[in-house]
């Protein structure tokens, strides 16, 4: 797990290898460990590896120093966190043999053993124990459809000398994150957002349209478009080659939905087969590793798995705040007596500052919609203190399996439309029964314009509660072919149904947006957060099945349950309520935060924002600051330190 960095200037131009080193620099808390540059001229194959003052001993006894000057126009920077092979051997930029391909790689192939094997059976070579010279070897022997060999999170850049072009990929879910610039001339690549801003060769400008999608409709990294207008994410499940032609960009993966099949018994035992395979892959780690418990089905189901393929000592790691909304000690307890494991908690606290939320939202290289992943930002500081290197998290669980309330509308209306009427009246009367008729009528008339519009519509309408529109400057539209890179995945526009809903949200709403937060959360604090959750594989079969296993009789996340059952607590398993990271942000932003958000509204900086009407935010503000949408005060915050940190300074 570690930070990238590359300057690539196509018409020949000498890189300036200050900035080069600037923007490896700014990501330290990616890769404490290790540092190494490359510089090459891909005009007359020049290439040499260099050292740092950050570099391990070895590798400066090997390398000399990065230069001031170069005539080179190619420039390859890295820093490591070393999890898989801690010594020289891995170090990165990597090379092989031939010496005609070089690598800079931020993740983890989980089955890279396996992968050796079948390239050891082929003819080839290893001198490290790494994962990364896995992927090199695998690129050699099979080019761009090395791929698809990978169950793992990454995000790569390979100089490849001999054909003078690089090889820049994404894993399949964008686990790992992968920005850049191109103006044509000039291609620039990094890990961060900050490091493109702070190299000072990219204009600081704010992205008005990505800005307005996010206070007026929640839309976070939807598109390869960041809130920097000059800045683009490579999407999800891609790759690109960039040559002195240009860029050329092409997906590699794209979920598809399935036909759903199989029976309750099988499709159970399946995702339970895949869910251990994916964890044990996981548990592949040089370094100590931890597990982030939260109560819910998802965290318990990776943590009581894995007691079963370790005796070893497991720390968890869990977060609240007094009162039960956010407090779900009593179900952790569960879990941490069953499997004997080492408990960690932090205890939220409700004095926080707005220098420790500025100082986030620099890690974090945009505004939030919410707190939720301020708390656990904070839950990885707790995780660092113990001395962990790599968290298995529980990401993804809700998105496969309709665990949140928000999937509920779209079951309800798939079954009006297909005229289950049986399946319907028992999810009903279920609704009715777990959530009271006040949460239950309201899941009814979402599922009626869910039959009635399109899901923009349907969307805004949603959205209402959580922002008040006039306090904005136009709709939001969207561009069309603004980027020559191809757009994140889309779904069918009219079609209804719970599988195109889970599809939207891994691929568009919901998923991208979390992950983004996880990486950032997590490399702050020079943590490698897994997954297993996202195994491509187990996404791949949650959408083989059939959708009343995973909303059965009112109960979300049903086919988990069932494959989970003797293995998790039952306290657990027959959970109904939600909680998710439980969060207090209105606490916050109402009572602990008041007097700086009523200064910053007040600030010359935030009146002179073009993305917002600043007196009309006082005014509603003064007047009442219980009259914004859901969480609204919060992303007016986040989105003035953004701009103060990123913008206004630079």
């Amino acid at each position: 797990m570690c930070g990238l960095a590359g300057i690539y200037n196509l018409d020949g131009a000498p890189i300036n290898t200050r900035q080069l080193s600037s923007m490896t620099r700014i990501i330290q808390h990616r890769g404490p460990d290790d540092e190494g540059f490359l510089v090459a001229n891909l005009s007359t194959h020049e290439v040499s590896l260099h050292s740092s003052e950050h570099s391990i001993d070895e590798i400066r006894r090997q390398h000399a120093m990065i230069p001031t000057e170069t005539t080179c126009n190619l420039g390859m920077g890295f820093r490591r966190l070393s999890i898989i092979d801690l010594s020289a051997a891995g170090h990165q930029p990597m090379t092989e043999e031939s010496e005609s391909c070089f690598i800079c790689f931020n993740g983890q192939i989980y089955n890279y053993l396996e992968i050796k094997e079948e390239l050891k059976s082929l003819g080839h070579t290893f001198r490290s124990q790494s994962d990364t010279e896995v992927l090199l070897k695998s690129y050699l022997q099979w080019g761009e459809h090395c791929l698809q060999k990978f169950i793992g999170m990454f995000a790569l850049v390979i100089f490849d000398k001999t054909n003078k072009r690089l090889f820049v990929a994404r894993d399949r879910l964008g686990i790992k994150p992968l920005m850049y610039h191109f103006n044509g001339t000039r291609f620039l690549w990094a890990s961060e957002e900050k490091q493109l801003i702070l190299s000072g060769l990219v204009s600081p400008l704010v992205n008005e349209e990505v800005m307005s999608a996010f206070l007026r409709e929640v839309k976070l990294f939807e598109r390869p478009e960041s809130f920097f207008s000059e800045i683009q994410q490579l999407p999800a499940g891609s790759y690109a080659f960039v040559d002195a032609n240009g860029i050329t960009v092409k997906k590699y993966w794209t979920l598809q939905l399935g036909m759903s099949n199989g029976s309750l018994e099988d499709s159970s035992h399946k995702v339970k087969e895949l869910l251990n395979d994916a964890i044990r892959l996981r548990l592949r780690s040089d370094v100590p590793l931890g597990i982030a418990l939260s109560g819910g089905i998802d965290s318990s189901s990776i943590a009581c798995l894995a007691r079963q393929m370790t005796y070893s000592e497991i720390n968890t790691f869990s977060v609240f705040y007094e009162g039960p909304k956010y407090d779900e000690r009593k179900y952790i307890k569960a879990v941490i007596d069953q499997g004997g494991f080492k408990p960690s908690y932090f205890t939220g606290s409700t004095d926080l500052s707005f220098e420790e939320i500025a100082k986030w939202i620099y890690y974090q290289d945009a505004p939030t919609s919410g707190a939720s992943p301020f708390s656990a930002f904070q839950n990885y500081k707790n995780v660092k203190a113990a001395g962990i290197s790599v968290l298995l998290n529980g990401q993804g669980g809700d998105e496969l399996f309709a665990g949140y309330p928000y999937f509920l509308k779209y079951y309800i209306a798939q079954l009006y439309q297909t005229g289950q009427w049986t399946h319907l009246a028992s999810n009903i009367f279920q609704l009715f029964k777990d959530q009271g008729i006040l949460a239950s009528t309201k899941q009814i008339y979402l599922a009626s314009q869910v039959l009635k519009g399109s899901p923009e519509k349907l969307r805004k309408l949603e959205y209402k509660k959580y922002a008040t529109s006039e306090l904005y400057p136009g709709e939001f539209i969207e561009q069309k072919n603004k980027s020559k890179l191809i757009a994140i995945q889309t779904v069918d526009p009219t079609a209804i149904s719970l599988e195109q809903s889970l599809l939207a949200a891994i691929t568009r709403s919901h998923l991208p947006h979390m992950l983004r937060w996880e990486d950032r959360n997590s490399m702050a604090n020079s943590i490698e957060s897994r997954v297993p959750f996202l195994d491509h594989r187990l996404v791949e079969q949650s959408f083989a099945i059939p959708s009343e296993f995973k909303i059965h009789n009112g109960v979300q996340k049903y086919i988990l349950r069932k494959a989970m059952r003797n293995i998790v607590p039952e306290s657990i398993l027959n959970r109904k309520d939600k909680i998710g990271f439980g969060t207090p942000t209105v606490e916050w932003t109402l009572k602990h935060l008041q007097k700086p958000i009523q200064e910053l509204l007040h600030s010359n900086s935030f009146l002179s924002r073009t993305w917002i009407h600043g007196k009309k935010v006082q005014s509603l503000y003064d007047k009442n600051p219980r009259l914004f949408g859901e969480n609204e005060l919060w992303r007016i915050m986040t989105a003035e330190l953004w701009h103060r940190t990123f913008i206004d300074k630079h």
